[in-house]
C-alpha cells in the first residue's frame, strides 16, 4: 500500500507539474511567428516532448501497479476456484 501511495503521490505531482507548464508552453507557442529562431522553436518542442514523456512515464508506472494488482487478485481467486471445485 505504501508503495501505492506514493506512486499515486509522484503522479500527481507530475500532472500538476504537467498542467502548470503546459500553460506557459501554450502561450509561448501563441508568441511564435514564421521570423522565431528555429533554435528557440526546437527548444520549446523539445520541453514540450520532455514534459509529456515525464508524465506519461508517470502514468505507466500507475497502470502497471494497478494491472499487476488486478492479475494478482484475479490468480488468488482462481487458485480458490480451483479447490473449491
Amino acid at each position: 500500500m505504501g508503495e501505492t501511495r506514493q506512486l499515486l503521490k509522484v503522479f500527481g505531482v507530475a500532472v500538476t507539474d504537467f498542467e502548470a507548464e503546459a500553460e506557459k508552453l501554450k502561450s509561448v507557442a501563441e508568441q511564435l511567428t514564421g521570423d522565431t529562431d528555429k533554435a528557440e522553436i526546437a527548444n520549446h518542442l523539445k520541453n514540450v516532448a520532455d514534459l509529456c514523456r515525464e508524465l506519461n512515464t508517470r502514468w505507466l508506472q500507475v497502470t502497471q501497479r494497478v494491472f499487476g494488482a488486478q492479475n494478482e487478485l484475479l490468480v488468488r481467486c482462481a487458485e480458490a476456484a480451483d479447490k473449491a471445485s
